[in-house]
């Protein structure tokens, strides 16, 4: 049977840690605090019950004892502590959760900085910020387009981002409401959010969808509803960035064919010097054109990019590209 006397000392050394913590934590601000401030500091944290002076000086020499050095400065017949700038390991660090969503979205978009003369600095802020939000929730790299942090022309409500943000993280599976682009139908989706992507002035979210076994697209901004699906019983998915990038051009899907592009020579060091596409390379005809192939989806958006560089770019292959090229909006 363990005696009261141990109950007591241990709820006792306990109490001393909790005063011990509280001391460093102050004094790791960098402010010189006497015995009286250390010791309403302690009560503040502590429900408000009162510390004596001495006992917040026995925590002191129990402070040094442990090997932490602590300055002290007499002022009349007060003393004020500190801990030197080298100790201060303690520092406090208060973070809400929201805020330590937001940092994954920083972390991410920090990657656009490497390669630039800043991306030293880049790499250990990024490390930083590991400690603080560890995981992934951006792409790797914007495709197409970058956009610019406070660039997205559609808002998304806070607590629809915090929930994929929470969900990219714990790599769940998720029941999403959704509220289509093209119809403004609302359907349900059962998938695992994936990654985040920032994509022509828009934020969309991949998700990886078990009975199609592919990935789809979600405007963040169409997001009506988050909850978790603890009735689906696939395995947890692992995201794919090179299948999710092959089987998308921009965010959107379509049949996959193989593309082939005629590239304007004038132009020929500015296409060739870019990654457009995962699947992409570049060859030569016997008359001495640049051709791009790609191995990619044939949708809107492949039409839409290559119109956009008319006198540039030409269509060559599939006729359902070189149509939709064509007769697309771009060229109305």
């Amino acid at each position: 049977m363990v005696s009261p006397a141990f109950i007591h000392s241990c709820m006792a050394e306990s109490q001393q840690v909790q005063r011990v913590v509280r001391i460093l934590t102050a004094l790791s601000s960098g402010r010189k605090l006497t015995t009286a401030e250390l010791a309403e500091r302690v009560a503040e944290g502590n429900e408000g019950k009162c510390v004596s002076r001495r006992q917040i000086q026995r925590d002191l020499r129990a402070i040094e004892s442990a090997g932490v050095p602590l300055c002290c400065q007499q002022e009349g017949r007060t003393n004020r502590w500190w801990v030197p700038a080298a100790y201060r390991t303690l520092t406090p660090l208060t973070v809400s959760t929201n805020e330590i969503l937001s940092l994954h979205v920083l972390k991410g978009f920090l990657q656009q900085f490497r390669g630039t003369q800043v991306e030293q600095d880049v790499v250990s802020l990024a490390q930083r910020l590991e400690g603080l939000a560890p995981g992934t929730v951006l792409l790797d790299s914007d495709l197409l387009q970058v956009v610019t942090p406070g660039q997205v022309t559609e808002e998304v409500p806070a607590h629809i981002l915090n929930m994929v943000i929470s969900s990219i993280l714990e790599q769940s599976w998720t029941r999403v409401t959704y509220r289509a682009l093209h119809d403004d139908n609302e359907r349900s989706y059962v998938v695992a959010l994936c990654r985040l992507i920032s994509h022509a002035g828009r934020l969309y979210v991949a998700a990886w969808h078990p009975k199609y076994r592919n990935y789809m697209n979600l405007a963040a901004d169409r997001i009506i509803a988050i909850e978790e699906a603890p009735d689906c019983t696939p395995p947890l998915h692992q995201f794919n960035e090179e299948l999710y990038r092959n089987s998308h051009f921009g965010v959107h899907s379509g049949p996959i064919h193989a593309v082939t592009i005629r590239v304007n020579n004038a132009f020929a060091d500015f296409f060739t010097s870019r990654t457009w596409h995962p699947s992409q390379h570049f060859t030569h005809t016997a008359d001495g054109a640049l051709l791009l192939n790609l191995t990619a989806p044939v949708n809107p958006e492949l039409a839409a990019w290559i119109a956009s560089w008319r006198g540039k770019l030409e269509p060559l292959s599939p006729p359902e590209l070189v149509a939709m090229v064509n007769t697309g909006p771009a060229n109305g």
